[in-house]
């Protein structure tokens, strides 16, 4: 029971964004007193066990893991959301779905998160609306959530920039640490330095460092040619991605996972790129790497929902993982430990329109490239 009772204690607190200094101050323990006992290491005094219930919003006998029906409500939550977000344009029953989760669990991050995230959605079906009532209230919440997430900064300097508040998303992004001073930088130096112990585990962190370096390098990059006119309409600007693709390829291995959506837009800005220079053949051999690294961006993204749906609560963080790299520079890096840009149809189809019309033609009516026009 010691051991389950600080297990819950540490899934609660992360659930909820809060930090161990947080429960302690709210107990009047230190802080040292809620990591021992998240780390199996002592049990808190049982006349704090109601305290610590009510801390979290729950009984005492779902703390002591009684109760599953909590976390298989929770999850049903979670799952119906993630269904909405990825299937549908229209995000009014998801909105209302995780307002409705919100009022049962008022401190769920994972609820508030999925509703900023239906809520930017959704203003970005209402574009023209001034005000945009969603992208504003979505703006709120990731403002709210950032303490606890800092991947929040993404969707809310694009709102930012979206609803025209150009100096709040340029002051936001200015805010933000050094990329050298990301939590998989430092971890990579302190790998490559001598002071992790354990050689698997420095090697994963210098292979975590390579990935988010590599994956911010193709971002800044791809927006960097977009906005460069003279890249744009050039060989240069062609070549730069072409050998950016290598590098990916090299460092990565025969094994892309996630990374198959990064190798997927440097495709598709590729194909503006030919189109525009004129050499439609490049253009076109660049939609089919870039359709064939999504629809194995797809497979994977959908093999790892169904293990998810198949694997229970406990088992979910028990560490193991199937996956693995290819590359010597990444074999003991877990793919799953990244952050990925989901890849959509629409920007498959984006990239369809920058043919000239008969290449056009030939792509929208072929059978194999359905899949994009018919989602």
């Amino acid at each position: 029971m010691q051991v389950k009772i600080g297990e819950k204690i540490k899934d609660l607190r992360k659930v909820t964004g809060r930090k161990q200094e947080d429960l302690a101050t709210a107990l009047g323990v230190t802080p040292q007193a809620v990591s021992r006992w998240e780390a199996n290491g002592g049990y808190p005094d049982m006349e704090m066990i109601p305290s610590i219930a009510n801390y979290f919003h729950i009984t005492i006998d779902e703390l002591f893991g009684y109760n599953n029906d909590r976390n298989r409500i929770i999850q049903e939550y979670n799952d119906k959301a993630q269904w909405l977000i990825n299937n549908n344009d229209d995000m009014t029953e998801c909105i209302a779905l995780m307002r409705r989760g919100l009022e049962e669990f008022p401190d769920r991050v994972d609820f508030k998160t999925k509703l900023a995230c239906a809520l930017q959605k959704q203003g970005w079906k209402n574009k023209g609306e001034v005000p945009n009532i969603f992208w504003e209230e979505a703006a709120k919440l990731y403002e709210e959530l950032l303490p606890h997430d800092q991947s929040c900064i993404i969707p809310l300097i694009s709102i930012y920039s979206s609803l025209g508040k150009y100096e709040k998303a340029e002051k936001k992004a200015s805010e933000q640490p050094d990329l050298e001073l990301c939590r998989q930088v430092l971890l990579g130096n302190l790998g490559s330095i001598g002071s992790i112990n354990d050689d698997k585990r420095a090697e994963q962190y210098r292979g975590d460092a390579v990935l988010e370096l590599l994956h911010a390098f193709q971002k800044s990059l791809n927006e960097a040619i977009a906005c460069n006119a003279e890249l744009l309409n050039s060989q240069e600007g062609l070549e730069l991605l072409l050998l950016t693709r290598q590098l990916f390829e090299k460092i990565l291995g025969t094994q892309c996972y996630g990374f198959h959506s990064d190798l997927c837009f440097i495709d598709m800005e590729c194909v503006k790129i030919a189109n525009n220079i004129g050499d439609h053949e490049a253009a076109m051999d660049c939609f089919e790497s870039a359709f064939e690294h999504y629809i194995k961006f797809e497979q994977w993204k959908n093999g790892k929902i169904k293990k998810l749906e198949e694997q229970n609560d406990e088992s979910r963080n028990d560490g193991n993982n199937d996956e693995h790299f290819t590359s010597s520079l990444l074999k003991s890096v877990n793919p799953s430990g990244h952050k990925v840009i989901v890849c959509e149809p629409v920007f498959l189809k984006k990239a369809v329109t920058s043919f000239p019309e008969k290449e056009e033609k030939l792509i929208t009516e072929n059978p194999k490239y359905s899949c994009i026009f018919n989602h």
